[in-house]
């Protein structure tokens, strides 16, 4: 029981006794606000073109900023002092730089040409495209020159590994979580707009609804270091680096590219990035690492992806 408990109490080891405490109003607000936001975005088609998406960005960043404001006053936002402005403007830079130039259609529209889909992983050279671009541009960058001009080292901005040694229970929790979302994924994947979207590299499907395991195995390669630099940039980067000024609010921030990450994607998973995220970055924060985070969002992945190769009715040869 005091494990369980402990999951429950607001982590602090890396707050002082400066670090604003979280208002509950404040965080069924932005909860609030990010949900209309979405819904904004996919019911009412509002700045539905990926050029957008820096607007969106910006309007989260403002609404996400107000609402601490209001809770808390503008000394809030001067905690954030250098370090964690030099966060916060290196995580959304690099993050629009990956949503408009980092992604399978900018490899289709200027790269191509340079290289041409060869060999048995040309059916997914545009994945690949964007995995190696989001590796670059959420762990690499982020990881060495934001952590340089903040000051902080890659294991105080979550890339320690050793949450299991520290715990070994904690792996159970993400198991429970992972067996908790498992009825959801089977629903979903029933449904047209999960099987529309899934696998995300439609390229590796032939004409005749078949997917060579080479180019299956190789797509999953890329595909886990999706979530590896995605991890690291938003629960890792992000999440620490704004948790001694900002504590559980740093979160908030956090959750606005996350979710906007997801446009496009059906919409019950955009909404269900709020919740996700959110639990993902607290239980990284509890365990000062963000490996586990990485293990359970691929395994859901991988698991959404069989499913919807199942669904569609293609077949593994």
């Amino acid at each position: 029981m005091s494990f369980i408990r402990s999951l429950l109490v607001p982590p602090t080891a890396g707050m002082d006794d400066d670090t604003p405490r979280v208002h509950l109003g404040a965080v069924a607000l932005i909860a609030a606000l990010l949900a209309a936001h979405i819904l904004a975005r996919y019911l009412l088609k509002w700045g539905h073109h990926k050029q957008w998406q820096l607007v969106h960005v910006a309007i989260g960043v403002g609404y996400v900023s107000a609402v601490l404001v209001a809770f808390h006053g503008r000394a809030i936002l001067k905690r954030l002092g250098r370090s964690g402005w030099a966060i916060l403007a290196t995580s959304l830079i690099c993050y629009l730089v990956f949503w408009y130039w980092g992604r399978g259609d900018t490899y289709q529209t200027h790269w191509e040409k340079l290289v041409p889909r060869t060999g048995f992983l040309g059916p997914v050279y545009p994945f690949i495209y964007l995995s190696l671009s989001a590796l670059v541009l959420r762990l690499v960058v982020p990881f060495t020159l934001g952590a340089w001009l903040a000051g902080r080292g890659a294991g105080e901005l979550g890339l320690r590994g050793d949450a299991m040694h520290r715990d070994p229970r904690i792996k159970y929790v993400y198991l429970s979580l992972f067996l908790l979302i498992l009825p959801v994924l089977l629903y979903a994947a029933q449904t047209p707009a999960f099987l529309s979207k899934y696998p995300l590299s439609r390229g590796m499907i032939s004409a005749t609804g078949t997917i060579a395991w080479e180019q299956f195995l190789g797509y999953q390669a890329f595909y886990l270091l999706v979530f590896v630099s995605g991890e690291a940039l938003n629960r890792g980067f992000m999440t620490f680096g704004l948790e001694k000024q900002l504590g559980f609010y740093g979160i908030a921030f956090m959750l606005v590219p996350y979710v906007c990450s997801h446009f496009g994607k059906p919409l019950a998973e955009t909404l269900g990035a709020i919740l996700a995220g959110s639990l993902l970055a607290v239980l990284a924060l509890r365990h000062r690492s963000i490996w586990l985070g990485v293990a359970l969002h691929y395994g859901v992945a991988l698991t959404m992806d069989v499913l919807a190769i199942a669904g569609n009715g293609y077949r593994l040869i």
